[in-house]
């Protein structure tokens, strides 16, 4: 589904678990998001205590009380993936020089719109050796997995900077709605915009209790 994202709404212990979707929704109402149903996010560490569960199915949920799920490995699994992701990715782009991001084009071309009309900073992203090198490798049908060129900042910080950024990533979704009602998410399209996101989010889940709920959801 197009334009779509990810939001993790944290909500306090005691909410039954038929009423976390509605609640997370309402909760979100005061933000200018729109929920479109829960999604199935989060590892769970249990195969008991299902009725506590949103959505369980085959070690998933869609949220839950934090002690019921398994954030580390989510973390873990993750941190896995997006290193073996920049293994493949160091492959494809060997020999290219380092590449701009779309938003220094873009950042460009509202400075002088007149000068430098979209079509051109597009044009000039694109030229771009890596970028062709990744998009090229995106397009390949039996490719392993996909190589995002929103990534590209932190491909470019090396292995392990790319496979933190995955560990990061892993649990807060696009944005997260804490439990005091703030809504965090990236300000800008920028890596470091999306890292301060990341480290904020991270901070303020870790400190949940184990009896406050997450509950996931697709969102507009």
């Amino acid at each position: 589904m197009s334009n779509t994202s990810l939001t993790i709404v944290c909500l306090p212990n005691g909410i039954p678990t038929g009423e976390l979707a509605t609640t997370a929704a309402t909760c979100l109402a005061a933000s200018r998001l729109t929920s479109l149903g829960s999604a199935r996010h989060f590892l769970v560490n249990t195969r008991f205590r299902r009725r506590s569960l949103l959505q369980p199915w085959k070690g998933t949920a869609a949220g839950g009380p934090v002690r019921l799920l398994d954030l580390d490995a989510m973390r873990v699994a993750a941190r896995r993936t997006y290193w073996y992701r920049w293994r493949i990715w160091n492959q494809v782009v060997a020999g290219t020089r380092p590449a701009q991001p779309y938003w220094t084009f873009l950042e460009r071309h509202r400075a002088d719109p007149g000068r430098y009309p979209i079509a051109k900073a597009q044009r000039h992203y694109l030229a771009q050796p890596r970028i062709a090198n990744m998009l090229t490798y995106n397009a390949l049908p039996n490719r392993i997995m996909g190589l995002p060129t929103s990534h590209l900042e932190a491909f470019q910080t090396g292995a392990h900077g790319y496979a933190h950024y995955g560990w990061l990533c892993a649990v807060p979704g696009d944005s997260l709605l804490c439990l005091d009602g703030t809504h965090l998410a990236a300000t800008r399209d920028q890596y470091a915009a999306r890292l301060a996101y990341l480290a904020e989010a991270n901070r303020r889940l870790t400190a949940l209790s184990t009896r406050d709920i997450l509950v996931a959801l697709c969102t507009r």
